[in-house]
């Protein structure tokens, strides 16, 4: 089970990374089944925006949303 401290650590490195992007609008730590998962909001969802953002990160689902 995931910990909100480890999701909120891996949101933080995710939003230094992706906030030079120009697609990256926000990020969020929201709860599931397994404990804690990161949504990254973004302003376009292309193929080229999926293969940047990865599904996993240290043991932490990752999904992108278009908002």
């Amino acid at each position: 089970m995931i910990e909100f401290k480890d999701a909120s650590q891996v949101r933080l490195q995710l939003k230094m990374k992706f906030s030079l992007y120009a697609w990256y609008k926000s990020s969020a730590v929201v709860s599931d089944a397994d404990g804690y998962s990161i949504v990254i909001s973004v302003n376009q969802l292309d193929n080229k925006v999926r293969k940047i953002i990865p599904t996993v990160v240290n043991n932490v689902s990752v999904r992108a949303e278009l908002s």
